[in-house]
């Protein structure tokens, strides 16, 4: 499986997901258009999600500094939503033994530098926290 598709694959669960959950989801398109790869509304809720997804076989995820701040750009357009949220949804797919991780973060500021994840790892990174998604996530490891 390429990357493009993993990737692909991630993000249209987390649309079936958030529209399983009674949101109204999209995926956006290719990062070259400079969107979030995944926008949720909900207007129960007055609430908007802007998510970069990231999927890696590998044990480590990188978020640059720029699609973070992308994230916070498409917010800020949409101010008739009283709750906007910026959210990196992280993936590691099973391999070689290794388990499926599936991580949800808010971002609460602008990094100075690229983020790393880690599999595994339980260390957060300054300015993001551990995000709750709307619906269940169930993990099989």
């Amino acid at each position: 499986m390429t990357n493009k598709k993993r990737g692909y694959d991630w993000e249209d669960k987390l649309v079936k997901q958030f529209d399983a959950a009674g949101w109204t989801s999209i995926r956006l398109g290719s990062p070259s258009i400079h969107l979030p790869d995944v926008l949720a509304i909900s207007n129960r809720e007055n609430a908007m999600v802007a998510i970069e997804a990231k999927s890696s076989m590998g044990d480590r995820i990188i978020v640059k500094r720029e699609q973070i701040l992308r994230l916070f750009e498409f917010l800020s357009i949409f101010k008739v939503y009283r709750n906007r949220t910026p959210v990196i949804a992280i993936k590691f797919l099973r391999i070689h033994g290794k388990g499926l991780e599936e991580k949800y973060y808010t971002v609460y500021q602008v990094p100075d530098s690229t983020l790393i994840f880690s599999r595994g790892s339980k260390q957060i990174p300054k300015g993001i926290k551990e995000w709750r998604p709307p619906f269940r996530v169930d993990i099989k490891k």
